[in-house]
This record gives structure tokens, C-alpha cells and sequence, in this order.
């Protein structure tokens, strides 16, 4: 049976999270790094977003998992169901249950609130938005994470293990950005400004904070770790349903859920040295 445990002792899970910590520690600077480094945030998300659905298509679309019980071998097909455990991380991000609108809406929404802290103007904000030449790379990398075929089993595990380490790590990602940016930040004109901003939806009326808070924070679980309990059923079914032994559909995971750590690193560093290179230009204008 492949566990959290099993792909988490081939990885420095404390170094991961330094990194990320670091590069919210570079926003949380000025007003308008905060902006910069959530819209990098956001946009980096929203690749995610869209791509999750995506696996969930081809991994049903696939002829692979089949039940070696079913006495019928034309009735054996089994890939919806370990499709379905990748499906589940993408439910809420097309409608949000107490808001009633999709994740993005909700990024979008906070990103508004960020930009208006910042006093930027719309011209500024699209400027901040067109700038960041290294994140079509990263994205790129995402893509590939994601990328599966449906008749070919490595590439659909591998893919389900790189989903995996998304939404474990995801978990922590955002328990360190609300450690940093709010929790932190309460007492400051940040966290008062949050606690004073509103957003309505045709549901209600939440924080502009709620988008990061839902995803989990060191005090509450968020959807992220139901969502990582999911990929894992999806890796254990995929053994269930194929014939692939569990040692190699352990380290196709794996595989995935490295692919996915790199890229992790590689966006969380890439964002703190353009947060370090813009307060450095500014200084130097100064």
C-alpha cells in the first residue's frame, strides 16, 4: 500500500518548506511585493487549476485499470474510479461551496484587495501582471507534471504522483503564506486592513483572506490534505487495477512526486529573487 509515508521519506520536507517560507518572508517587504509575489502566486495556481481536471479526463479515458475479479473481462474497466480520486481536488475549484464561485474568482478577488492596499493604479497592476519573464518556464514545467497518455501506465502514475506532491506540499504552502502574510501581520496595518476588507458573493459576504485560509493553515486542515488522501486512493487503486507491481507503481509516484518538488523550489525561488531584485532597483532609484 502506497502512504504519504512512502513518498515522504525520499524527501527534506523542512527544506522544502524553508524555501517557501523565505520567498513569503522577501514579500511581506512592502505593499507592492506582497501584490507581486501573490500574483505570481495566483497565476502559478491557476495552472493547476484547469490541469487537474484535465489528468482526471485522460486517466478515464484509459483502457489500462481494469478489475482482474469481474468475471467479464468487457465489464472489467475500472478507470473512472481512479479517476474520480484525482477529479475530487478540482470540484471546488469550479464553485467554492459557501461562496458559490469558482477558486479563481476568489484569487482574483484577494489579488483586488492586495492591489488596492498597495495603492497601485490599474496601469501598475498591469505592468506587475506582464512582468515575471521566468514564470512561463516554471508553468511549462507544471504542464509537464500533468502531462499523461492514456495507454501508457508510467506516464499516468507519474502524473498522479506528481498531483499527490501538489497537494500535499500545497497544504503547507499555504499555511506559510497565512503564518507570514496574516497570522504574523495582525497587529499591522496589513492584517488590520484584511480584517476591515469584505468581499460579497451571491452566498454571503467572506474575507478577501478566505481564498488562502480554505486550503489549510497550521491551525485548521483545508481542503488540500482531503485532496492528498484522494491522490494517494488513486495511487492504490492504480495497483488494484493494472497489472503493474506495487514496488513499480511506488516508484513511478515517486517520480512524479519529485517532479513536482523541483518545480515547487524552482517557482518559491524564482519568485524571492525577483522580490530581492526589484527592492535592490528601488533602493538604487532612491
Amino acid at each position: 500500500m502506497i502512504t504519504l509515508e512512502t513518498l515522504q521519506c525520499w524527501f527534506d520536507e523542512p527544506s522544502i518548506n524553508r524555501v517557501m517560507e523565505l520567498s513569503c518572508r522577501e514579500a511581506v517587504v512592502s505593499p507592492k511585493t506582497l501584490y507581486t509575489f501573490m500574483q505570481r502566486f495566483v497565476t502559478y495556481g491557476r495552472t493547476y487549476s484547469f490541469l487537474v481536471p484535465q489528468l482526471a479526463s485522460v486517466i478515464g479515458s484509459s483502457p489500462l485499470f481494469k478489475d482482474q475479479n469481474c468475471t467479464i473481462a468487457a465489464h472489467a474497466e475500472r478507470s473512472m474510479d481512479v479517476a474520480a480520486h484525482v477529479f475530487s481536488a478540482s470540484i471546488e475549484e469550479f464553485r467554492d461551496p459557501r461562496t458559490a464561485v469558482s477558486h479563481r474568482t476568489l484569487s482574483y478577488a484577494l489579488l483586488d484587495k492586495l492591489a488596492e492596499y498597495a495603492n497601485l493604479t490599474p496601469a501598475e497592476v498591469n505592468q506587475i501582471a506582464q512582468a515575471g519573464a521566468w514564470l512561463p518556464k516554471v508553468l511549462e514545467e507544471v504542464r509537464e507534471g500533468y502531462a499523461a497518455r492514456p495507454d501508457d501506465l508510467g506516464s499516468l502514475v507519474r502524473a498522479i504522483g506528481f498531483h499527490a506532491g501538489a497537494e500535499t506540499i500545497g497544504s503547507n504552502e499555504c499555511s506559510i503564506i497565512n503564518a507570514v502574510f496574516f497570522s504574523e501581520q495582525k497587529k499591522n496595518s496589513f492584517g488590520q486592513f484584511i480584517r476591515r476588507s469584505k468581499v460579497q458573493y451571491p452566498q454571503g459576504v467572506v474575507s478577501p483572506w478566505y481564498w488562502i485560509a480554505i486550503h489549510g493553515t497550521f491551525e485548521t486542515r483545508g481542503v488540500e490534505a482531503d485532496h492528498s488522501d484522494d491522490a494517494l486512493l488513486a495511487l492504490n487503486q492504480a495497483i488494484q487495477y493494472s497489472n503493474a507491481t506495487e514496488e513499480q507503481i511506488g516508484e513511478w509516484a515517486r517520480q512524479g512526486f519529485a517532479h513536482f518538488i523541483d518545480v515547487q523550489m524552482l517557482f518559491f525561488r524564482r519568485v524571492q529573487q525577483e522580490l530581492q531584485e526589484s527592492v535592490q532597483a528601488l533602493a538604487a532609484a532612491s
